[in-house]
């Protein structure tokens, strides 16, 4: 999915490998996050994730569901960011 021209799921991997640097090369856009990341990752996620797509996550939208991969996450965001237009 591509949001003003960058594509999401790179951004999400980029900001991923950043802060675990173990997980380079071995997490595709559909792997799941289950077991990788724990809910602290998931929470600096959120937290990278916000202002840098410039959406606002409420607590329903914090689900297993949405952050069960790089690919779930994009879809979220993408949703989210067509409502606000």
């Amino acid at each position: 999915m591509r949001m003003n021209g960058v594509q999401i799921e790179d951004k999400i991997h980029e900001y991923i490998y950043q802060q675990y640097p173990d997980l380079q090369g071995k997490l595709a856009e559909n792997d799941p996050l289950a077991g990788v990341l724990d809910s602290l990752a998931v929470l600096g996620v959120v937290g990278f994730i916000e202002p840098e797509f410039s959406i606002e996550l409420s607590a329903s939208d914090l689900t297993d569901e949405n952050f069960e991969s790089v690919a779930s996450i994009a879809r979220l965001i993408e949703r989210l960011s067509s409502a606000v237009k």
